[in-house]
């Protein structure tokens, strides 16, 4: 009668368990999907065409909205743009826009945490500046040869050695031992806001030496 009873209680644990373990399928919404996620505000055409996949700076699928920084969203009419950066004292966000089936970007939070810190000290003042980096790769090894600006060069100086150095600390993979894509370039936006009471004249002449003329 004892072991019954054990038996009993045992399979009534076991139901309770089943049912709570259904339960928490159900409000988890199941098994995980690599679908791109649905974002917010008007879905746009990809950048370089719907048969590219748009990766950012987390690694994952995702698509391009009215949400996004006005950089994200513009067509790609050069092929050799794979990837586009804005950076803010709060945010470091990528978009790689072809290419990802041969190339990806390492995913690195810290540094691009450690990107957007170094802005801090610029948000004197509203300003957007930007610059396009293009970037050599070696054909036998994927190391990187040559990294320079390409028809676009932020108008700051300090803005300037901010992106470059961002790009040395990029890791990126390849699909192949020997890389596909050897040639890149990157499109960097960067926006500064003025979170103090400086004026603009007392910045602009700051800055004075630093500002060049395009």
């Amino acid at each position: 009668m004892f072991r019954v009873s054990v038996f009993r209680t045992f399979l009534a644990g076991f139901a309770v368990l089943y049912c709570l373990s259904f339960i928490s399928c159900i409000s988890s919404g199941g098994p995980t999907t690599h679908t791109p996620e649905t974002p917010k505000g008007e879905v746009l055409p990809n950048p370089a065409g719907d048969s590219e996949e748009i990766i950012d700076e987390e690694g994952r699928e995702v698509k391009i909205s009215t949400t996004d920084p006005i950089s994200f969203q513009s067509q790609s009419k050069d092929t050799s743009e794979y990837f586009r950066v804005h950076i803010t004292s709060e945010s470091y966000q990528v978009r790689q826009i072809r290419g990802s089936k041969y190339i990806r970007r390492k995913v690195d939070k810290g540094g691009d945490a450690l990107i957007s810190e170094e802005l801090v000290k610029y948000n004197r003042i509203n300003f957007n500046d930007d610059g396009i980096i293009l970037v050599i790769l070696n054909g036998n090894t994927g190391a990187v040869e040559t990294i320079r600006f390409n028809t676009r060069v932020p108008r700051i100086n300090n803005l300037a050695k901010i992106i470059q150095n961002d790009v040395t600390r990029w890791s990126m993979e390849h699909s192949e031992e020997k890389p596909v894509v050897t040639k890149y370039q990157i499109h960097y936006t960067i926006k500064l806001e003025n979170k103090s009471n400086t004026t603009r004249d007392t910045v602009k002449e700051e800055l004075k030496s630093e500002v060049k003329k395009r």
